[in-house]
């Protein structure tokens, strides 16, 4: 055991052993886990740091920059509707940070008096669930108060959930949570949950407890748990998107079969495909009895994308956002007057010129290499004024033809040369149907800007034109989007692109665009490398 005035170095080795080898390990024995656990006690009613200067840094200062840098770099998903649950890593920031950065941008400044977050135990066995036998849990960024009303009424709905201070003293699953929810929330109260037994009727009761308890208040649910343990990059990557793609159906029987299926293939030093299966099963079940209908992929990535991360032994890291339909928008007064005629078409209030085109490109590209190669990502061109006109924009990547990824933002939230960087980076590294780019295929992409007019809703399909129109279609909080390029490319008519956006893009039946299924439609400046085309809407 490294004593507290051990060398720095040796502490630094000591932390990323920790990091690593806490992802997975099955719970011990009380006595076993006195012996390894750290030496800083809680108090009766406080619940000190136990992994502060090892998961994540010790020095406020330095925590809190962290943070804000990580936040600040994540981007907002176009989500259908109100965020009900997360799903985020818990790992060592080294790690996960940017996913767990990458989940909680997705609330970042949302009024949300109670979080209850439900993490696996790493050290203890729990008979049920464990709720905290704390009233205030600190981390370098300050305190934090239980939600004793909340935890008195778990206790009430269940006689599985009890308190347990062994249980949380030492576990990092929730822990490593706060600093991100102290920064991105501010004031909230917590409700900390640590399960060992992933059982249907422990998780199911666990699920209606909370349920029962969150109805009618703010609260946000979260998930902690990382994705697949120790296999080498390509498996993990494999494992990893299964897995996801299953907890996108919002089916907990199919991730439980998912799950299973996985890890009967007998894949080399696969421990487990989620870590925190029970918490995502009990979250996502309760998430649903309190209106979440959709689930939806934030980022993906896993210890081997880090500069400190071992390619042949590797943990997954995905952050997913379960919502609810969009609210209702408010009635408008009959007697009011009625609004301006909505313009047939709304354009691009103005087009991208042929040189702005060419440095928008290079741009994308200077960003994609400096991204995958770990270097400062360039500033944006200040030197024409589009370049800081708020624009909403998508990067699309091909290599030897076929796509390779394609992020982007239906909004115009950032000036419109930061707008192409955060999309190429993200279409590079983030989209979760592909691998992050590597540095060797940098060279082979093809870069595809597309510039968005804002969207307008229409009426019939038919007011659709193939080739002129980008489409987005919303229902039952489901939803999914087809650039103009698309249909022409494919060679689709207008029926079959919208049964391809309803099925595939959006995860409905074929032809809900036929029946009740909101129909959007925007145009695009699109342009693109080796091909700079100025008028293709």
């Amino acid at each position: 055991m490294v004593s507290r005035g051990a060398s720095g170095a040796l502490m630094c080795v000591a932390a990323m052993c920790a990091i690593l080898l806490w992802g997975c390990r099955s719970p011990e024995t009380p006595e076993e886990s006195a012996v390894a656990a750290p030496a800083t006690p809680a108090t009766d009613s406080v619940r000190e740091p136990a992994v502060a200067g090892a998961f994540y840094p010790a020095d406020p200062d330095e925590l809190r920059t962290t943070v804000e840098g990580l936040l600040d770099e994540a981007e907002r998903a176009e989500l259908p509707g109100q965020v009900v649950a997360l799903m985020a890593p818990h790992a060592g920031y080294m790690f996960s940070g940017h996913t767990a950065a990458a989940a909680y941008a997705q609330v970042q400044d949302a009024e949300i008096e109670a979080v209850i977050i439900v993490g696996p135990s790493h050290r203890f066995p729990v008979d049920g669930i464990a709720l905290p036998d704390s009233t205030t849990w600190r981390t370098p960024l300050g305190e934090v108060p239980i939600d004793g009303e909340i935890c008195a009424a778990l206790e009430a709905a269940s006689d599985r959930c009890h308190r347990s201070k062994a249980v949380h003293r030492h576990e990092h699953s929730i822990e490593v949570q706060l600093p991100f929810l102290q920064v991105a929330l501010g004031d909230f109260a917590l409700v900390p949950l640590v399960i060992s037994d992933f059982s249907d009727e422990n998780c199911s009761a666990l699920a209606d407890a909370i349920a029962q308890v969150a109805a009618g208040r703010s609260v946000l649910l979260v998930a902690s748990t990382d994705m697949s343990h120790y296999p080498a990059y390509e498996e993990a990557c494999r494992v990893d998107r299964a897995m996801l793609e299953t907890i996108t159906s919002f089916d907990t029987e199919a991730i439980r079969t998912r799950d299973a299926e996985l890890l009967g293939e007998g894949v080399a030093a696969l421990g487990c495909t989620l870590c925190g299966l029970g918490p995502l099963i009990a979250v996502m079940d309760a998430a649903s009895q309190l209106g979440a209908d959709s689930a939806h992929v934030i980022e993906y990535r896993n210890s081997g994308d880090a500069p400190e991360g071992d390619g042949s032994r590797c943990v997954g890291y995905g952050a997913v956002a379960f919502c609810g339909p969009k609210a209702a928008e408010p009635e408008q007064d009959e007697d009011a007057e009625p609004d301006a005629e909505e313009p047939q078409d709304t354009a691009l209030e103005g087009e991208v010129g042929e040189a702005q085109q060419e440095t928008l490109l290079a741009l994308a590209r200077a960003s994609i290499t400096a991204a995958v190669n770990g270097e400062e990502l360039p500033d944006p061109p200040t030197d024409a004024p589009i370049f800081s006109e708020p624009r909403a924009v998508f990067v699309t990547l091909h290599r030897e033809g076929r796509l390779r990824g394609c992020i982007g933002g239906l909004e115009a939230r950032q000036p419109l040369g930061e707008a192409v960087i955060s999309a190429a980076v993200s279409a590079a590294l983030r989209d979760p149907r592909f691998p992050p780019v590597s540095p060797h295929e940098v060279e082979d992409l093809h870069i595809e800007i597309s510039v968005l007019s804002p969207m307008r809703l229409v009426e019939s399909p038919d007011e659709i034109v193939v080739g002129t129109h980008g489409v987005l279609v919303r229902q039952g909080g489901r939803s999914g989007v087809f650039l103009p390029q698309v249909a022409p490319e494919q060679g689709w008519d207008r029926e079959t692109m919208l049964s391809n956006l309803c099925s595939h893009k959006a995860g409905l039946p074929a032809d809900a665009w036929q029946h009740g299924a909101e129909l959007h439609v925007f145009t695009a400046q699109v342009f693109a490398e080796d091909e700079q085309e100025t008028g293709r809407e």
